[in-house]
C-alpha cells in the first residue's frame, strides 16, 4: 500500500512539473514570438533547461504510470478512455523528445529554434495535455 501511495505521489508531482513546464515555456516563447524577437542566451538556456525538466517529468510519468497500472489494474486494458489517454500521452512524449532534440541541435549550431516548429509544438503540446487530463478524468470516474 505504501508503494502505491508513493508512486501516486511521484506520478502527480510529475504531472505538475510537466504541465508547469509546458505552460511556462509556452508563455516565454509566445511573448518572444509576439514581439518578433529571438530569446537572448540566458532565456534560451532557461528554455532548454525547462525542456529537459519537462521531458524528464514525462518519462517519470510513464514509468510511474506503467507500474501503477500493472499493480492496480493488471495492465493497460482498463477502458477506452484510458487507451485514448495513453495514446495522447505517447504522442506528447514523442513531441517533447523531438522538440528537445530540435532545441539542442539549434543551440549546438548557434541558431535559434525554428519558430514554426516551436509554435506548432507548443500548441500541440497544450492540446495533448488537455486531452490526456480529460481522458484520465473520464477513465477513472
Amino acid at each position: 500500500m505504501t508503494i502505491i501511495v508513493t508512486l501516486k505521489f511521484i506520478h502527480y508531482l510529475a504531472i505538475v512539473f510537466s504541465g508547469g513546464v509546458l505552460v511556462g515555456a509556452g508563455v516565454i516563447q509566445s511573448v518572444h514570438t509576439s514581439v518578433n524577437q529571438i530569446p537572448d542566451l540566458t532565456t534560451a538556456k532557461i528554455l532548454r533547461l525547462l525542456g529537459y525538466i519537462g521531458l524528464l517529468s514525462l518519462i517519470i510519468l510513464w514509468i510511474s504510470g506503467i507500474i501503477l497500472s500493472i499493480n492496480l489494474y493488471g495492465g493497460f486494458i482498463i477502458n477506452s478512455s484510458f487507451t485514448i489517454k495513453i495514446i495522447a500521452a505517447g504522442i506528447l512524449l514523442g513531441l517533447s523528445s523531438f522538440v528537445n532534440f530540435h532545441v539542442y541541435n539549434s543551440s549546438k549550431n548557434n541558431l535559434p529554434p525554428n519558430k514554426t516548429i516551436m509554435k506548432i509544438a507548443t500548441m500541440s503540446g497544450r492540446g495533448l495535455l488537455v486531452v490526456v487530463l480529460i481522458f484520465a478524468a473520464i477513465a477513472f470516474y
